[in-house]
């Protein structure tokens, strides 16, 4: 990952969930809170990847062109995988099918979704069982989509 923001906010994710691995031992009820701590966060990393990555692009285009396309990104929110397929696709409809078909392999389209599905169900005080093992997961393969889109944007 080449975005110093995104980096930096990996960085930090990847730093709690060895804190709170450390931390909470072999309590399960503390490592569920963590987990669905870790979701919402995860979630919060994958929206302003978008906005960071596409931002980023637009930044080379004229002022005005890059003042336009930065207030469009700054309204993604809670970006499943069909969001992040139909962003690629406003860019160049290309990326939209080279992304699509990398989402669709190794249960990447399934991690965003379900962090995405889970950090809906915790902000709104419904049961989630997610679990600090598939959160980890599930953040490892929305790096590996983030990755590619930073790569589709530097071609």
């Amino acid at each position: 990952m080449h975005n110093r923001e995104l980096s930096s906010q990996l960085q930090r994710l990847r730093w709690l969930f060895n804190k709170a691995n450390a931390a909470c031992g072999n309590d399960f009820e503390m490592r569920s809170h963590w987990a669905r701590y870790l979701c919402v966060l995860s979630a919060g990393f994958l929206e302003n990847s978008l906005k960071e990555i596409y931002g980023e692009f637009v930044r080379r285009a004229p002022k005005p062109v890059a003042d336009y396309a930065t207030s469009m990104l700054s309204g993604i929110q809670n970006p499943n995988t069909t969001k992040f397929i139909e962003t690629a696709r406003r860019f160049k409809p290309d990326w939209a099918t080279e992304l699509e078909a990398f989402v669709d392999s190794n249960g990447r389209r399934e991690a965003i979704n379900s962090i995405m599905k889970n950090r809906h169900e915790i902000a709104h005080g419904r049961p989630s069982g997610i679990t600090m093992s598939q959160i980890k997961d599930y953040l490892d393969k929305a790096v590996e989509v983030i990755d590619f889109i930073e790569s589709q944007c530097e071609r």
